[in-house]
């Protein structure tokens, strides 16, 4: 088989930078680590390979060109191959690979580098919007092997290197390639083990995931709280939930892996954080008819929405309410509302980033966590509902869409997709669960949102199965699951929306003020215990 394979960016045009986040590897210099040692393993099977590494672009538009003219101009091969490491904010992680085609080429090579290496497996991607992707001519793969801004991202990453260089190489041809020989001496002989685990040194701890074995998976299960498995030195699925729920309850970054923070709890004894308090009851019939009507007598009620009209009346009456609750959530620490209202980062994911100008040219600011980013978040989801569905609770997918997977078809009044939830874990799911509780069915308002709106069957119909399929039939029967879904994933993962990122959102000020008034009438007419 002929490959070609290169490293992403270029010397002069640097990629990724984990600093501050230790170990603070470089994009550049670990891509140009890893391809050598795939193509020699490629070789190693008997395959010609042709590597890459651009040198002499001074510019992004420059550096794709040369990539993808080299890959071009490399004579007939079946593979083109580029190599990079993701960021975000320092808490995604795991591995992904987006695709030209064929996408079970990616999946399996994203499956490969996740047991390798013990990462969380992001799975395969379109690589449609990704100009090496797109352009290159033969079938191609674009590696993003770990996020290099996640400490244990970075540390599994640096572990498992040989065996992720291996497992590439295995992957990309359908082979077991032989062993590429470690890179490095041999670590260095641990003193004997003390018989008590705290008391060896919290330092000398590795990072541990789902298969690993030996003392220190050992110590691990002795150590978890309730741990109900047998301490057998195993790292399998039952300590795998077991990790999971401790570091859930106790406010950690529920991975699955333990790393220095998840070993730092467990040396202190942590104790469990305190439940999160459970959601407000549905609005009042008295305030519910308060606060429909301050959203029908509103500037924003007879606006005429770009290519989209007037919004029906029960939608405008339905976010009303939706803000109302969310906003009362967030004054009882309601955790998914404390999330959707932090404070604006700097991120191209978090639509408060990328609406910054439109929001700064109303005067708005959402520099400080709490009620005001709620408010003007909502501001821009109302104009975000009408473009995405014209404010029809019931609204399916895009019928000139392909994703009719379960986890993919966009659903509701925000056309979100199941698949955005792995950005907001837990919240997103746990919000799920919350309005799937058939005692929370009043909180949906759905007899609000359907005021002047009409569903056909085609509306109603949902795709595929399992988790994906309950969510989309959630996001119809539930508005103010779908709208607070949305709201999570507009400061998380902003580019699962085309229209957010082509800016054709509208922001306005009426949406402001009425969502304003709501929050007066909140304030002086609710109680929140």
């Amino acid at each position: 088989m002929r490959i070609v394979i290169s490293s992403g960016h270029g010397q002069k045009i640097r990629g990724m930078r984990g600093d501050p986040v230790p170990p603070q590897i470089d994009e550049v210099d670990e891509a140009r680590r890893v391809v050598p040692a795939v193509v020699a393993a490629l070789r190693s099977m008997g395959h010609t390979v042709t590597e890459y590494h651009d040198n002499v672009s001074t510019t992004q538009s420059a550096n794709l060109d040369w990539i993808i003219s080299h890959h071009n101009n490399s004579g007939p091969h079946e593979i083109d191959c580029s190599v990079h490491f993701n960021a975000y904010d320092s808490q995604a992680h795991g591995v992904e690979v987006y695709y030209g085609s064929p996408k079970e080429l990616a999946a399996d090579i994203s499956q490969a580098i996740a047991g390798a290496g013990h990462l969380y497996n992001r799975g395969a991607k379109s690589g449609s919007g990704l100009a090496f992707c797109s352009q290159t001519w033969a079938p191609s793969v674009l590696l993003e092997i770990c996020f290099g801004d996640n400490t244990n991202d970075c540390n599994l990453y640096k572990q498992h290197f040989d065996a992720i260089c291996s497992a590439i190489a295995g992957a990309m041809v359908g082979e077991t390639p032989p062993p590429i020989p470690p890179g490095g001496p041999e670590p260095p002989e641990r003193p004997e083990r003390p018989e008590n685990p705290y008391d060896t040194p919290v330092e000398q701890r590795p990072v541990l995931g789902y298969g690993d074995e030996g003392d220190d998976v050992t110590d691990l299960q002795r150590m978890l709280p309730r741990f109900e498995g047998e301490i057998d030195g195993d790292f399998g699925s039952i300590t795998e939930a077991a990790v999971l729920d401790y570091q859930r309850t106790r406010g950690l970054d529920a991975d699955g892996l333990v790393g220095q923070q998840t070993w730092s709890s467990l040396y202190a004894h942590a104790p469990p954080l305190p439940p999160p308090p459970p959601p407000p009851h549905m609005l009042s019939h008295k305030d519910q008819k308060a606060i429909k009507k301050i959203a029908e007598d509103s500037d924003v009620a007879s606006y005429y929405w770009d290519d989209r009209g007037e919004a029906p009346l029960g939608y405008t009456q339905g976010m009303a309410l939706a803000f109302a609750q969310s906003y009362r959530k967030l004054l009882v620490g309601h955790r998914a509302v404390v999330e959707m209202s932090q404070a604006r980062r700097n991120s191209s994911y978090d639509a408060l980033n990328v609406y910054r100008e439109e929001y700064e040219d109303l005067g708005l600011s959402n520099e400080v966590a709490g009620p005001e980013v709620l408010l003007n978040l909502y501001s821009l989801m109302l104009g975000h509902g009408m473009r995405e569905s014209s404010g029809k609770h019931c609204c399916g997918r895009d019928q000139s869409a392909t994703n009719v997977e379960s986890d993919t078809a966009e659903a509701g009044l925000m056309q979100t997709s199941f698949n955005a939830h792995a950005f907001s874990d837990p919240e997103f799911v746990d919000l799920m669960a919350e309005y799937s509780d058939p005692s929370n069915q009043g909180t949906c308002y759905l007899s609000a949102f359907e005021q002047e709106v009409s569903c056909d069957a085609d509306d109603w119909s949902c795709y595929g199965s399992g988790q994906g399929y309950q969510f989309q039939l959630l996001c119809k029967e539930c508005p103010s699951f779908a709208v607070e879904s949305c709201a999570l994933t507009l400061r998380n993962r902003a580019d699962h929306y085309g229209p957010i990122i082509r800016g054709e959102t509208e922001l306005i000020e009426q949406a402001v003020d009425l969502f304003r008034e709501v929050q007066h009438y909140v304030e002086e007419n609710i109680e929140v215990a």
